[in-house]
């Protein structure tokens, strides 16, 4: 049985899987489990790079990772697909992040009035 194994760029392609995991937030335990191998397996590209094109490409498909960029030696982004719901969360948290500054800016604006309407009236109220 000849398996055809992904040489290009050996070192950045265990890199960028390892950084890929990471940033999904799987170990490398979970990871082998999504893809249905060993942790060893994992670890062993991580490091070195080699795998069976097959294995890599479903590393890729549960990592939300473009193989393409993978596989480059001359790209050192990941591209991680739009649809990866980490990413749809993260949006998510930022767009509520900027509804939450906008309101805390208002509070903020709304008590700066309140103290300026005491002070005049403090004011009014002095001899």
């Amino acid at each position: 049985m000849n398996k055809q194994l992904l040489f290009v760029g050996m070192m950045h392609v265990g890199k960028k899987i390892k950084i890929a995991r990471i940033t999904k937030g799987y170990s490398q335990e979970e990871l082998a489990e999504l893809i249905g191998k060993t942790r060893p397996l994992v670890s062993s590209i991580e490091q070195t790079g080699k795998g069976s094109v097959y294995t890599l490409k479903k590393i890729c498909q549960v990592l939300d990772v473009d193989f393409d960029d993978l596989e480059s030696e001359t790209n050192n982004n990941i591209t991680f697909h739009k649809s990866s719901s980490k990413i749809k969360q993260l949006e998510q948290e930022i767009e509520q992040l900027k509804k939450d500054n906008t309101l805390l800016g208002d509070l903020v604006q709304s008590q700066k009035d309140l103290i300026n309407e005491l002070k005049e009236k403090v004011s009014k109220k002095k001899p």
